[in-house]
């Protein structure tokens, strides 16, 4: 994800191996869900935080009521 120098950014990903719906793979489950963003690029090679510098900001992920259609 880049972002701009006015703080907005995009990032669409679909990820197979896991869901919001129920289920195993649910990302609803009892510990909750949130994403992070760092200040730099992930390595890909560093655990656990791919050597991408601080913790910037971050977004829980929880379920809206579904709306009629």
């Amino acid at each position: 994800m880049y972002v701009e120098k006015n703080g907005t950014g995009r990032y669409e990903v679909l990820i197979d191996s896991m869901t919001l719906g129920s289920g195993e793979t649910s990302i609803f489950d009892a510990d909750g869900s949130a994403i992070i963003i760092h200040v730099t690029a992930d390595d890909n090679v560093t655990d656990p935080a791919g050597n991408s510098g601080d913790r910037i900001a971050c977004g829980v992920i929880t379920r809206a009521a579904a709306k009629k259609m």
